[in-house]
């Protein structure tokens, strides 16, 4: 029998297939010491419990620009929007600034609106106030993007990977199976033992065995 072994999507430590525990939110792999049990006994990993608790913050109000330009970036280089275009992608008006300031739509950080296209991975080529339109130009991903970033193996104790190992206690489900047939074999014979002793009426009771050899020798 082959032992198939994979690495824990928490903590990196490689465990028996069978060591390890699927968590039922993200479907990955996790061992012991990187999980934990929910309210209705399932298994999710300390990340998903992590989101339950603590969860995100509200998106910003161009997020949706984000994806739409994430979306586009799969067949498109060049993408030209109208204002009212982008105000129907957002779902609100953009600010009165956008209409009468081009600086609002420069490429700088840490603004809400200018997040929006460069998390994406775009940028703003031009901009035309007259007309209200604003074109968008994807930006080339660079060397250490394109390169796949390669795990980094973290050293784990042998004590933290025992601790994996060991198994969960099993709480018993219930009665053992083979007590359960002993008690019902051991009521089916007394209630044999019942019907055997036959009944008379009346107060009339039958001598027991040792009586009647008492009896038998007075006779003699």
């Amino acid at each position: 029998m082959v032992l198939i072994e994979e690495e824990c999507a928490s903590c990196g430590a490689t465990f028996n297939y069978y060591s390890l525990y699927r968590c039922y939110v993200c479907g990955k792999m996790f061992c012991r010491n990187c999980f934990i049990y929910d309210e209705e006994g399932k298994v999710i990993c300390l990340r998903c419990a992590k989101r339950r608790i603590f969860p995100k913050t509200r998106l910003s109000k161009y997020s949706p620009l984000t994806t739409y330009l994430a979306r586009r970036a799969k067949y498109a280089n060049y993408v030209t929007l109208s204002f009212k275009k982008i105000e129907e992608i957002i779902g609100d008006q953009l600010p009165p600034s956008a209409y009468e300031n081009r600086y609002w739509w420069s490429n700088t950080r840490n603004r809400s609106g200018s997040e929006a296209w460069l998390t994406a991975g775009w940028s703003v080529l031009e901009v035309n106030l007259d007309s209200k339109t604003v074109a968008f130009k994807k930006n080339k991903p660079t060397e250490i993007n394109v390169q796949r970033k390669r795990r980094r193996r973290i050293s784990v104790s042998p004590a933290f990977k025992a601790l994996a190992k060991k198994r969960k206690r099993k709480k018993p489900s219930g009665p053992s199976k083979t007590k359960l047939a002993k008690a019902q074999a051991r009521f089916k014979n007394m209630q044999r033992e019942k019907l055997r002793v036959p009944k008379f009426r009346g107060k009339f009771k039958p001598k027991k065995a040792y009586e009647k050899r008492l009896y038998n020798l007075d006779e003699k």
